[in-house]
């Protein structure tokens, strides 16, 4: 008889080791989980969101255009090249070009638009970090809005 007490004893002891050892994982885990840091693609997500459907204006006007923009990135320079055809008709344009790391939101670049007389505007690039990137080109003509976004990689 007091061998079956023992070889049960070891079953719960057993038993109980593994419980304590599930237990003590999963609360690790959440300490872990609450401890790091979360990157959200914009801090102030929820006013872009709020403004989402004049972005989808913008997208359909600038689609609904004859010619667009073109975003052309050349790596061997590290430039990007903007340029605006003249049959689109758009002479003085105001507004921006953001370079988005969709994976970092440290890395991100605003420029200016500040098209030259040939309707060409050159952004130098150096040591843009490896990977996808999105450029965001959003600007203003004659009272209307419009918003490009064409995607570079860089390796």
């Amino acid at each position: 008889m007091s061998e079956k007490n023992i070889s049960g004893r070891g079953w719960a002891w057993g038993l109980t080791l593994v419980i304590v050892v599930f237990v003590l994982f999963f609360v690790g885990f959440a300490v872990w989980t609450f401890q790091s840091d979360v990157e959200l693609v914009y801090d102030n997500y929820y006013e872009k969101d709020v403004v989402f459907e004049q972005q989808i204006r913008r997208v359909e006007r600038t689609e609904a255009l004859p010619v667009k923009p073109i975003i052309r990135y050349f790596r061997n320079v590290e430039k990007i090249e903007l340029v605006f055809p003249s049959a689109l008709g758009h002479l003085d344009p105001r507004g921006e070009v953001m370079l988005f790391r969709p994976s970092d939101l440290n890395l991100d670049r605003t420029f200016s638009l500040d098209l030259g007389a040939d309707t060409l505007q050159t952004l130098l690039v150096p040591a843009l970090k490896r990977g996808l990137w999105r450029v965001k080109l959003s600007w203003s003509n004659d009272d209307l809005e419009y918003y490009l976004e064409e995607p570079i990689m860089v390796q």
